[in-house]
């Protein structure tokens, strides 16, 4: 962690990669993006996180820092703590889901962007209920 809400992470290079086209294709930063990612954090239980899986080892995997925000370090925080990873480990895991495994999908519920797991089925999107 550091100050004014800035996030420091190590990611596999070809993730890193992934993440900063998908946040070009949406006009994005890779901080904007980052923000975003962790502003759906809360909707999901350690339990949850967890079970994610995590990318696989790379031999390049820089350290990255972004500008994720006050709200996004305390969510962030709250993670960390709740299912005993780390900073990077969560967000590597969060990453990993939605733009590679697509565990993850971006749910808008009651005007709220939430994070939801999904479980697939031959290529049907299945909603797992209570996530």
């Amino acid at each position: 962690m550091g100050g004014d809400g800035l996030l420091s992470v190590r990611l596999p290079l070809s993730l890193l990669e992934t993440l900063r086209a998908a946040a070009g294709q949406r006009g994005l930063t890779i901080h904007e993006a980052a923000r975003r990612v962790l502003a759906g954090l809360s909707s999901l239980t350690p339990d949850q996180v967890r079970a994610l899986k995590e990318p696989p080892h790379e031999l390049a995997s820089p350290r990255v820092s972004v500008y994720v925000g006050w709200p996004g370090m305390d969510d962030l925080a709250d993670m960390t703590r709740n299912a005993s990873l780390t900073n990077s480990a969560v967000f590597r895991r969060l990453l990993y889901g939605l733009l590679v495994t697509k565990e993850l999908l971006f749910v808008q519920q009651n005007g709220t962007w939430k994070l939801q797991i999904v479980a697939r089925k031959n290529t049907e999107q299945i909603r797992v209920e209570g996530a």
